[in-house]
C-alpha cells in the first residue's frame, strides 16, 4: 500500500468518529464513558492479537515504561477524552476549524522538541490548505469566520490539538525494537488505565441506558477509529515523518462533509468545492512537490 494511504485512511476513519462522536454527545452519553468504553472494547479486539508480542517484548516495555505511559496518556487518554469534551460545548464549525490547525501545531512542536526544519514549499503548501479549511468551516465568508465565537469546548478542543501534535511529534522515538502492535496494544492499556478512575468518578451513564445504536457507534470508534486509524497513522509517520502527516489533517474537513453527503444528506455547495481544492492543492505543494523538487536538487 502506497505510503500516503497510511495517512489517508485514519482521516476517513476519524471523520466517521468525529460525526458519530457528536452525535452520540448529543444523545446525552457523557464524554468520559464513550471514551473509556471505546478503548477498552478497541483493548479486547486487539489483545488477542497482540499479546504474543507483549510478551516477548515485556523487557523492552519495561526499559521505556516512562515513554510509552508518555504515548498513553498523549495520544490515546487527551486527545480523544478532550475532544468528546469539547463536543458537548462548542459548535461543530468551530471544532472542525481548530482541529485543522493542528499541522501547524505539529511543526511547531516538531521544531521545538526535535529541532526540525520546514522549507519554505511546505509553509506555503501549509497555508494554502490552511485557507482551504477555513473557506469550508466558514462557509465561503469572511463575517461568518470573523463572527465566530470561542468557548470553553473550544479550548478542550485546542488541548486535544496540542495532545496530538507532541504525540505525533515524538511517536519517532518509540522504541525501535517494539513491533507496531506491540506498541499500539501497550499504549491502549496504559491510556485507558488512566481513563479508567475518571469514567468511575465522572462517568455518571449506565451500561443499561446505552442503545443498540450508541453500541454501533463505540463499536465504531473502537474497531476502525482506534485499531485501525491510530496502526495507520504510525506507520504513515515512521514512513513520511510528523510534517507531511499534519498536512493530511486538513484533509478532515473534506472527509467529513463527504460522510454527511452520504448520511445526513447535506448538499455539496460551491465553497466546499473551492475550500477541497484548496486543501488538496496545499498538500500537493507541501509534500508530493516539494519532495520532487527536493530529489532534484539533491547532487547524484
Amino acid at each position: 500500500m502506497p505510503a500516503f494511504a497510511y495517512l489517508l485512511l485514519p482521516i476517513f476513519f476519524w471523520s466517521g468518529n468525529y460525526i458519530l462522536g457528536r452525535i452520540t454527545v448529543s444523545s446525552g452519553i457523557d464524554p468520559f464513558s464513550i471514551s473509556f468504553l471505546r478503548w477498552s472494547l478497541a483493548c479486547l479486539i486487539i489483545l488477542p492479537f497482540a499479546y504474543k508480542k507483549l510478551r516477548l517484548e515485556r523487557h523492552i516495555i519495561m526499559n521505556n515504561w516512562q515513554l510509552l505511559a508518555l504515548f498513553g496518556w498523549l495520544g490515546i487518554c487527551n486527545y480523544n477524552l478532550f475532544l468528546y469534551i469539547g463536543l458537548t460545548s462548542t459548535t461543530v464549525t468551530n471544532a472542525v476549524l481548530l482541529n485543522s490547525i493542528m499541522p501547524v501545531m505539529i511543526l511547531i512542536t516538531a521544531r521545538i522538541l526535535l529541532g526540525s526544519k520546514t522549507s519554505w514549499r511546505q509553509n506555503t503548501g501549509i497555508l494554502i490548505s490552511t485557507l482551504g479549511a477555513i473557506t469550508i468551516v466558514s462557509r465561503g465568508s469572511l463575517e461568518t469566520f470573523l463572527h465566530l465565537s470561542f468557548s470553553p469546548g473550544d479550548l478542550w478542543i485546542i488541548t486535544a490539538a496540542i495532545s496530538w501534535a507532541i504525540y505525533s511529534v515524538l511517536i519517532v522515538k518509540r522504541p525501535k525494537d517494539m513491533s507496531l502492535i506491540g506498541f499500539f496494544a501497550c499504549t491502549a492499556l496504559i491510556g485507558t488505565f488512566i481513563q479508567a478512575p475518571l469514567f468511575f468518578l465522572f462517568g455518571h451513564g449506565s451500561l443499561t441506558d446505552l442503545s443498540v445504536s450508541n453500541w454501533g457507534a463505540i463499536f465504531y470508534m473502537g474497531l476502525f477509529a482506534s485499531i485501525g486509524a491510530f496502526l495507520c497513522w504510525n506507520t504513515g509517520v515512521q514512513k513520511l515523518g510528523a510534517a507531511t502527516a499534519g498536512h493530511f489533517i486538513h484533509l478532515l474537513p473534506v472527509f467529513s462533509i463527504v460522510l454527511s453527503v452520504i448520511f445526513l444528506g447535506e448538499n455539496l455547495l460551491s465553497f466546499h468545492y473551492v475550500g477541497i481544492l484548496l486543501i488538496f492543492s496545499g498538500i500537493f505543494v507541501a509534500t508530493m512537490l516539494n519532495k520532487k523538487i527536493t530529489k532534484s536538487q539533491t547532487p547524484q
